[in-house]
């Protein structure tokens, strides 16, 4: 499975929130819920146009990795939290590393 950048940037930052979020308590059916991208980047997205990120979004559905809503809000599909938890065998330490890489 092929994925620009661009995209695994933002998979690995949904994941990471869905880890945190898993981590404080919050029932998965929650936790795997996110709102569309003009919140997504006012929560913590910072720095990402909002265009963008929709793109991206879409760009995750047709792998099957979220499921997209009209108003592009999303949720997590298993086929993403296993292709993650397959990735980053120590969890949210090491999605952390990696995503501090994209920090200029």
């Amino acid at each position: 499975m092929e994925l620009t950048k661009d995209a695994d940037k933002l998979l690995c930052q949904i994941y990471a929130e869905y880890l945190k979020r898993r981590k404080n308590g919050v029932r998965k059916s929650q936790a795997i819920h996110f709102e569309a991208p003009p919140l997504l980047v006012e929560e913590f997205l910072c720095g990402e146009h909002p265009d963008d990120v929709s793109d991206l979004i879409f760009d995750l559905a047709k792998i099957n990795f979220v499921e997209a809503y009209l108003d592009a809000s999303f949720y997590l599909t298993d086929n993403a939290i296993i292709y993650m938890e397959n990735r980053f065998k120590n969890g949210l330490i090491e999605v952390a590393d990696f995503i501090s890489k994209f920090i200029p």
